[in-house]
């Protein structure tokens, strides 16, 4: 790699080649992949804030629900908050939202009284017909830059590594 000049604030600092990170040892390739992994989870988020949340008016954590209750109709606040691996407490600040923009309906469980519910409205699925082909296509456009393949491919390298994280989180 080359030597940059250290006035020179206008240079961009040259990322490894995928060649160059194979002929490194794995620990030090590891601080390239850290490196990725967090510019990546810096700007994603400021990706959907200018690209969907803003335009659309709704915090992705409530849409991520929102897709969730409309796939499977009714689910627990539990279900909910395994399924995007959040606190029963971040759920029900999520689901306080939806509820107060009229998109979802909390009741008791039928079974059981001590087990709430969330079902999505019918004013929850129209805002989803509405938004959701302009969501797609803006996710999608930003990820036609990988083939089927690559996303595959991250998507279970990603999945990996989420559930190793938690893992060690949990531990």
């Amino acid at each position: 790699m080359k030597n940059l000049e250290k006035n020179d604030k206008q240079q961009v600092i040259p990322k490894p080649s995928g060649a160059q990170l194979a002929r490194m040892p794995k620990n030090a390739a590891a601080l390239f992949v850290a490196a990725s992994v967090g510019r990546l989870s810096k700007l994603y988020p400021h990706w959907l804030l200018l690209n969907i949340e803003t335009p659309h008016g709704i915090p992705s954590s409530r849409l991520i629900v929102l897709w969730q209750l409309q796939a499977y109709r009714l689910l627990t606040m539990g279900q909910i908050a395994n399924a995007i691996d959040l606190t029963p407490r971040g759920v029900t600040r999520i689901v306080d939202g939806l509820e107060s923009d009229g998109f979802v309906k909390r009741t008791y469980s039928k079974l059981d009284k001590r087990v709430r519910t969330v079902e999505i409205t019918p004013k929850g699925d129209e805002f989803l017909r509405s938004a959701s082909p302009d969501i797609q296509e803006k996710i999608s456009d930003l990820f036609d830059v990988l083939s089927k393949g690559e996303s595959i491919e991250l998507v279970r390298i990603l999945e990996k590594l989420t559930d190793h994280m938690k893992a060690e989180i949990d531990k």
